[in-house]
């Protein structure tokens, strides 16, 4: 569905001076184009304004779709400090659509972890192999490693390929479980459907962390269960309702 761009809220890396003087600058363009500069709890569009990490830690906080600039090193932002003019006068003349990307929902022990859009990650404490048991339906699979990586679509070219995983198509139903550094390379990534739902248990008394987008880290501890499944809600990008050429 295709919708005019009326209302937008900013969210800026405070930790970013040229971030803040460009959410000034593009608030005066956008006021200028007619755009509403509003509260998130009011807006259609929320914009990002810092790089894709600006995009993990907003992502729980406002459930809006997303318009985010980054640097030249971001890669999941659609625009960057440089030409966000450019790229943002084609959704304000034309209006624009939203992208759905699956993103990951995880319980430790019961008790619910922030959403994941690029990742969901168990890595020893110490640097030492794991002992994992990991369930997908039926089947159940005892391996060694450094860890495991239950990477989205979107997440998909980043930690999970550089391990070893294959690089997903973003707007793909399902996501994938990719060991890192596994004994003897005895389990290989494995791609899932959205329905599918996996448990981890870490084996013996060895420490690890959960990792959500490399953002929040929570213990695990031996005979602990971390369930990671779909979520039940999906991240929006904005796009050009109409597409370039």
């Amino acid at each position: 569905m295709i919708q005019k761009l009326k209302r937008v809220a900013f969210a800026s890396n405070p930790l970013k001076a040229h971030a803040r003087r460009l959410r000034e600058r593009m608030g005066a363009y956008l006021r200028g184009m007619g755009v509403r500069v509003v509260s998130p709890r009011r807006a259609q569009v929320l914009v990002t304004i810092g790089g894709d990490g600006t995009i993990l830690y907003n992502k729980n906080r406002y459930r809006r779709a997303v318009w985010a600039i980054g640097s030249d090193t971001s890669f999941i932002c659609q625009s960057n400090h440089k030409r966000w003019k450019k790229d943002i006068e084609p959704l304000v003349s034309g209006g624009f659509r939203t992208e759905k990307r699956l993103m990951l929902a995880a319980k430790l022990n019961g008790k619910s972890l922030p959403d994941a859009l690029n990742e969901v990650v168990v890595r020893s404490q110490y640097h030492r192999v794991l002992e994992l048991q990991l369930t997908v339906g039926r089947r159940r699979i005892f391996f060694m490693a450094d860890g495991l990586i239950f990477s989205t679509p979107t997440g998909s070219s980043a930690y999970a390929y550089s391990a070893g995983g294959r690089e997903m198509e973003r707007a793909a139903r399902g996501y994938q479980v990719v060991p890192i550094a596994p004994y003897r390379r005895l389990f290989k990534p494995m791609v899932l459907n959205e329905h599918d739902v996996c448990r981890v248990k870490v084996v013996g008394k060895a420490k690890a962390d959960a990792v959500v987008d490399g953002q929040m880290h929570r213990p695990i501890r031996g005979g602990s269960e971390l369930v990671v499944r779909a979520a039940r809600r999906d991240f929006e990008f904005v796009r050009p309702a109409r597409r370039k050429r």
